[in-house]
């Protein structure tokens, strides 16, 4: 069976950092309007604060799954993949429409890109198709 410590390591970085930007949506919008240099000013904006809050916190549950079980919750993997990848093109839509500066992005960026390469790099296919071919012939 291939070894998934690589993808589990990615997983386990994944969650740490869902975990810390759902924390800091949350509990420290005086922080977050300093890193992005945006005040939240109203109970509107207050409420897209919390509900950025939930989705990283339900993308930090969905990578806890994926690392207890990194080759039978594949699909949470491509959940995260996918998460990513549409974070990321928010990203790059707000920096085409002049709305946020290329310094205040640029590091949420590179992690949204970091992860999506960890995720596809090391997502376990192989294993997958083992187990299918396994239970195949099981049956």
């Amino acid at each position: 069976m291939q070894n998934t410590r690589s993808l589990r390591v990615v997983l386990t970085l994944a969650f740490v950092l869902n975990l810390t930007w759902a924390n800091l949506f949350a509990f420290a919008p005086g922080l977050v309007e300093r890193l992005y240099g945006f005040p939240i000013l109203d109970g509107l904006h207050a409420y897209l604060a919390l509900s950025r809050a939930a989705a990283f916190l339900f993308l930090a549950a969905v990578s806890l799954l994926a690392f207890l079980r990194p080759v039978g919750f594949r699909v949470m993997t491509s959940v995260l993949l996918l998460a990513y990848f549409c974070f990321f093109l928010v990203d790059v839509v707000v920096l085409v429409r002049g709305q946020m500066t290329f310094g205040a992005l640029l590091p949420e960026m590179i992690a949204y890109v970091l992860l999506m390469a960890g995720l596809v790099r090391f997502v376990p296919g192989a294993v997958v198709k083992e187990v299918n071919e396994r239970e195949g012939a099981a049956s």
